[in-house]
């Protein structure tokens, strides 16, 4: 009986250390399991950060489609010769404006890669930006602009363009800005 009493003292004991050890062990993991979340929001807010730098800088640069590629080039001095014929009355100052320019892309025979061009200010980007809109000289290389989006800006553009097409169609003024689109100037979202 003594025996057993004293077992049952010492199994109590080990129970009661045990649950101790448990409890103590759920707290640890309430306590990393709120770290992580804080971590999670951290990152969450690092990425938004990252992707906004990111979208602020790529404001300098412009993408050019349909530009020939030739063997041995020079792809700024041949942006230049564009835009020369683009706004002649910027000729003397285009070696400023344009900052670099290099392609983008696997090379394919007989499809030429894409361009970025980064301007040194944003005052010639937009003023190029909206003279080519309409530019015969555009039309006849069967060259086009377009604006250097990130791949989130793209993605939720592409989310979007049911809508402002479909708001354009009725006769509404419809437009982007950035990764968000508006009409009749209020903000749309794609969910």
């Amino acid at each position: 009986m003594r025996r057993n009493s004293v077992m049952v003292a010492e199994i109590s004991k080990a129970v009661e250390f045990n649950a101790a050890e448990i409890k103590d062990c759920k707290e640890k993991c309430l306590e990393t399991s709120k770290s992580l979340l804080g971590l999670t929001s951290s990152h969450k807010d690092l990425a938004s950060r990252t992707s906004e730098l990111e979208r602020y800088k790529r404001r300098w640069n412009l993408r050019i489609n349909g530009m020939k590629e030739k063997p041995e080039e020079d792809p700024r001095r041949e942006v230049i010769v564009l835009f020369a014929e683009i706004a002649p009355h910027l000729v003397q100052k285009l070696d400023d404006i344009v900052d670099t320019v290099h392609r983008i892309g696997k090379k394919e025979p007989g499809k030429p890669r894409q361009m970025i061009v980064e301007f040194a200010m944003r005052k010639y980007r937009d003023e190029f930006w909206q003279s080519t809109k309409n530019s015969s000289v555009c039309r006849d290389r069967g060259v086009r602009f377009a604006e250097d989006l990130t791949k989130e800006d793209r993605l939720a553009r592409a989310a979007l363009w049911p809508l402002i097409d479909q708001a354009r169609k009725a006769g509404k003024k419809a437009y982007f800005r950035g990764p968000f689109g508006y009409i009749e100037g209020k903000r749309i979202d794609s969910t």
